[in-house]
């Protein structure tokens, strides 16, 4: 292998090494994302996680003044706004990574492993 494929393949361990350490550090990130929603004019609260569970739900008293259908909507409503902000926040994080993956090196195509086995076949000869 020649000193400039050594170096190709050093980068790109070193920048995949990289992206590895920042997908952690946003999966830690997204642990900690809360999203929030409301409904019925600020009578329902909800707050969401990263992975779209419900952390939170608060009832103003007043809420029990809906009747059933209404209540069920609004609560339905303040869960999915909740859940939508913690996805969006979560989106972000992770386009953040991917934007690294996409400054990473090509692979090998079959061309270069070709090459190389007949390299190595040339010298044991």
């Amino acid at each position: 292998m020649s000193g400039v494929e050594l170096q190709h393949l050093e980068r790109t361990l070193e920048q995949a090494q990289k992206i590895m350490l920042k997908l952690e550090e946003a999966q830690a990130r997204i642990l900690r994302v809360v999203g929030d929603g409301e409904g019925a004019d600020g009578l329902v609260k909800v707050a969401s996680d990263g992975q779209g569970g419900i952390k939170k739900i608060h009832f103003n008293p007043r809420i029990m003044r809906l009747d059933s259908t209404t209540l069920g909507q609004e609560v339905t409503a303040a869960i999915q706004a909740a859940q939508q902000q913690a996805e969006r926040q979560s989106q972000e994080i992770m386009s953040e990574v991917l934007a690294l993956t996409a400054a990473m090196p090509e692979p090998p195509d079959e061309t270069f492993v070709r090459e190389r086995v007949e390299e190595v076949a040339r010298q044991l000869y």
